[in-house]
């Protein structure tokens, strides 16, 4: 087969960069906006923050005043310098900690530190605290010991007996059954601190936890020799212990920070959509590089060249900066106004909206309104709203009234709670309550809304 090198011809849309810094801008949250205008003001020395300045005019005289009061100002401030340096400092004490002020600052502490910062506190020998920080590092993710004290007494050099001691010294830390090698002395060390001391009991963890999963009672009770309703009561006790020891730990999350894009404020009977000038800056490009570019500037051409690529990219980036707060501000804007109800008074149920209905509002792309709604935030007098949270499908009910996909949701969740626990509702039961209502949900919504929920299949509910 012979090769053969031809032209061809093909139309291809690429976008070019300006375009895609536009959609990243978009795309993020205000605080990484804020990183990157931080980051373009460092790279473009054209770019600036915009100051705003008093526009009533200063005559010679109080310009000359303010100078005074300038120089007046750093004279102090030499004044003060000399002082603080002639002050007579007390000898360092060679054994005092100097403070770390970021120390204070809020951070996230691993469930390893949570168990060191314990072991320090106790008053134990230096071969067992050796033994227990290496059973510690031990650990998985679900607190269990998956090490044995035989590889233990090895990485540290310490008797079979003391890594024992050890283990039992980590298991009587907090949370309780940390460091259990299984499930059953999990639930056994749990047991044992909260006092669930009975035979049935340690007689269901030993050798029955799998009929319980399946809520086969009347088998243990017949293997046990005990009524049925004792069965009951021990598994009651039972669902109050953790088979996941580390599942109760939360090392909290790290230090985050949500700033509103736009703030909803209300004058009387009218809401006004206020973007958060204050997070994001207003730029400009700096008056003196613009002056170089002018036919009366004795700037080479080399320079001038610099000059205009600079200015034309500071340009662009504000560009992109006002219409994503522009853009933000549009869709706001359709919020407040198709949810009303809602924003009355906070409790209101919310109307269906969809992405691709803003889209055609303000005649942009469907992905450009998903950028638009992704990470924002909106402050109202009733808390902190992520716009995306006004954005669901909908049901028509009955009547004619539009009731939105999260409506539906809440009120699954109070027919949930309201359920009897003997007979808990399915999900068939569930969509012929909530169409007694006036709202037509199938089976199967239903049942991918209570996945989407967190709540177990009826027969799981079930407590018999």
């Amino acid at each position: 087969m012979e090769l053969i090198q031809r032209p061809d011809l093909r139309q291809k849309m690429t976008l070019s960069p300006q375009v895609y810094q536009g959609l990243a801008i978009l795309a993020m949250p205000v605080v990484e906006l804020q990183q990157l205008i931080e980051t373009q003001l460092l790279e473009n020395p054209m770019l600036e923050v915009e100051e705003y300045e008093d526009e009533s005019g200063e005559n010679e005289d109080e310009r000359v005043e303010d100078k005074e009061e300038e120089r007046a100002w750093d004279e102090w401030l030499d004044q003060y310098e000399d002082i603080d340096g002639n002050e007579p400092s007390s000898p360092k004490d060679p054994n005092m900690e100097e403070i770390n002020s970021e120390e204070f600052v809020g951070g996230v502490q691993t469930f390893g530190d949570y168990l060191l910062e314990q072991l320090g506190m106790l008053d134990i020998e230096d071969d067992v605290d050796r033994a227990a920080r290496a059973i510690i590092g031990s650990l998985d993710d679900d607190g269990f010991f998956v090490s044995d004290c035989t590889e233990i007494g090895i990485i540290t050099g310490v008797r079979g007996e003391t890594v024992e001691a050890a283990l039992r010294v980590v298991q009587q830390l907090d949370p309780p059954g940390v460091a259990a090698r299984d499930v059953r002395e999990a639930l056994r060390i749990q047991a044992a601190y909260l006092g669930f001391d009975s035979p049935l009991l340690l007689a269901i963890i030993d050798k029955h936890l799998d009929d319980i999963a399946v809520s086969h009672f009347r088998k243990v009770a017949r293997a046990e020799r005990v009524d049925e309703e004792d069965v009951r009561t021990a598994v009651e006790q039972l669902r109050q212990l953790n088979p996941r020891p580390a599942g109760s730990f939360s090392p909290g999350h790290a230090p985050a920070y949500v700033l509103p894009d736009v703030t909803l404020r209300r004058f009387g009977d009218e809401w006004l959509v206020v973007s958060n000038n204050e997070a994001v800056p207003a730029l400009r490009v700096n008056p003196r590089y613009r002056a170089l570019l002018r036919s009366g500037s004795n700037a080479d051409e080399e320079t001038r060249k610099y000059l205009k690529d600079k200015i034309r990219s500071a340009e662009s980036f504000m560009k992109n900066v006002d219409r994503r707060r522009d853009t933000v501000s549009r869709i706001a804007e359709i919020i407040l106004e198709v949810q009303d109800e809602f924003f009355r008074d906070g409790k209101g149920d919310l109307r269906p909206l969809r992405l691709e209905d803003v889209a055609v509002e303000i005649g942009v792309h469907l992905s450009t309104v998903s950028r638009g709604v992704t990470g924002k935030y909106m402050a109202t007098p009733y808390g902190l709203f992520e716009l995306k949270h006004f954005f669901s499908g909908g049901y028509r009910t009955s009547s004619g009234m539009d009731v939105a996909a999260t409506t539906v949701k809440q009120r699954l969740k109070d027919l949930l709670a309201a359920e009897a626990p003997q007979k808990p509702l399915s999900d068939q039961k569930l969509a012929e309550a909530l169409a007694e209502e006036g709202v037509p949900v199938a089976r199967r919504t239903v049942a991918k809304y209570r996945e989407e929920m967190g709540v177990e299949p009826s027969w799981a509910r079930k407590r018999r």
